[in-house]
């Protein structure tokens, strides 16, 4: 999917997307999930802005994006993100999978995919606070 190798590919996880960093508001909420043990935050965003993209031109980011955030391990984030509603903003950066490399999961029929919004490329930002 990128145009070039980057580094974050070589993590076994990694689905090989470009790193994108956007700005973009909360469409949908949905229950966490627990994969494995470990729990996902699981929401829709409309992206608005495309504030950086590495790895591919940005015609490849396409409006819904669906986002299931890892946290509580030492791969995801190292706290749930409290308190997300929807039409409220949001700022993330992490690997962007379109819609024709997207698999479908729990919460998500195929939309394209926010992924790796933690270790080893992304954060997010709500409510002023950074998540990492």
């Amino acid at each position: 999917m990128a145009n070039k190798h980057m580094e974050h590919h070589n993590h076994p996880l990694s689905l090989r997307g470009p790193v994108v960093h956007v700005k973009g508001t909360i469409k949908k909420v949905e229950d966490d999930a627990i994969h494995h043990g470990v729990g996902h935050l699981h929401f829709l965003i409309s992206i608005d802005e495309i504030l950086s993209i590495e790895g591919a031109s940005a015609d490849v980011v396409k409006g819904e994006t669906f986002c299931a955030v890892r946290y509580g391990d030492n791969m995801g984030l190292s706290e749930r993100i409290k308190g997300l509603k929807e039409g409220k903003p949001i700022e993330m950066q992490g690997e962007y999978i379109d819609k024709n490399h997207a698999y479908h999961s729990i919460g998500n029929p195929g939309d394209p995919v926010l992924h790796f919004t933690h270790h080893p490329v992304g954060f997010v930002i709500y409510e002023g606070k950074r998540y990492e």
